[in-house]
């Protein structure tokens, strides 16, 4: 199996095609079709199928395809590593982060980081725990940066998690909405809830809310995993949500958003820096943690929501 294969497997799975695979990765197609032979001779699999439409992967396909990208991620890493530590100013670093951090920390963050790597490409993607661990496993992140539970961790883990400040959620809305007084989740089970995040396993936080004072929660209308989709359709609807509050509050300064005033307290949340235990970052990437780290909000409890 060899480096040139795996990158060629790749190119198939993000572009969907042997041809335009064959143009991004600098071959011609029949030269990609005959590695993709031979990766699929040397396993005793098949690893595509071929369509009028172009080309599905199997499922061991995909097996490879998702070890297979955090391979040839770490070999850009690795060269960029070097080239780095010969002086240069350039890379690239991949970012998951969660919506709240993206408003709260991320502009000023990157504008002092920029400032001294102008020339380093940031590529970000928005993404919710535990999302963020799948893409840093898979080698699509370098650092992931959002609220998630408790995680636990030992000397094996393969993460290292470093909280960076508190946060916790609020019952959102729109201004003027009918229920803006209320304060009891209780007086709201019967309002249209939009969920915003995954709906159920570890990274869902809407659920508990309501369990934890013994109330049934609502089914949410609306499910959304577009953060924009949430704000609009929040502003232009009777709906509520549970957001995060620090994320509300820069949002209740243009007068977009209001907290409703409700007595029960929800969990309060780290939100937190986490990398792979066992992967080091480039000197550059560790720049860019340093900056966060010093750019964080006050970890100093929340104001009252009164």
């Amino acid at each position: 199996m060899k480096l040139n294969q795996i990158q060629a497997l790749v190119a198939i799975a993000e572009t969907g095609s042997i041809r335009a695979a064959a143009a991004r990765v600098g071959v011609s197609q029949p030269a990609l079709s005959k590695s993709l032979q031979g990766l699929e001779e040397e396993l005793s699999v098949s690893l595509v199928h071929r369509t009028s439409r172009g080309v599905n992967l199997t499922s061991f396909g995909q097996a490879m395809v998702t070890r297979g990208r955090g391979i040839t991620q770490e070999v850009d890493r690795l060269r960029e590593q070097i080239e780095q530590m010969r002086g240069a100013l350039q890379g690239t670093i991949n970012l998951a982060v969660s919506p709240s951090p993206s408003v709260i920390l991320l502009p000023k963050a990157l504008a002092r980081f920029r400032q001294d790597y102008p020339d380093v490409q940031l590529r970000i993607r928005e993404a919710v725990f535990p999302d963020t661990l799948q893409m840093l496993r898979e080698g699509l992140a370098d650092i992931a940066l959002g609220a998630h539970p408790q995680l636990k961790l030992n000397k094996q883990s393969e993460f290292l998690v470093e909280r960076l400040y508190y946060n916790r959620l609020v019952v959102t809305g729109r201004m003027g909405h009918p229920r803006a007084g209320a304060k009891s989740l209780s007086e709201l089970l019967d309002c249209d809830w939009l969920l915003h995040g995954p709906e159920e396993g570890p990274g869902s936080m809407y659920a508990p809310v309501f369990k934890a004072h013994q109330l049934q929660p609502p089914v949410p209308s609306i499910l959304s995993q577009s953060f924009i989709a949430t704000l609009t359709l929040l502003e232009g609807s009777d709906a509520l949500s549970l957001l995060p509050e620090r994320l509300i509050r820069s949002l209740i300064l243009s007068r977009r958003l209001i907290m409703l005033p409700i007595r029960e307290l929800t969990p309060r949340l780290d939100v937190s820096m986490i990398v792979r235990a066992n992967q080091p970052l480039t000197p550059i990437a560790q720049k860019l943690l340093q900056i966060l780290r010093r750019t964080a909000p006050s970890n100093a409890e929340l104001p009252d929501m009164s």
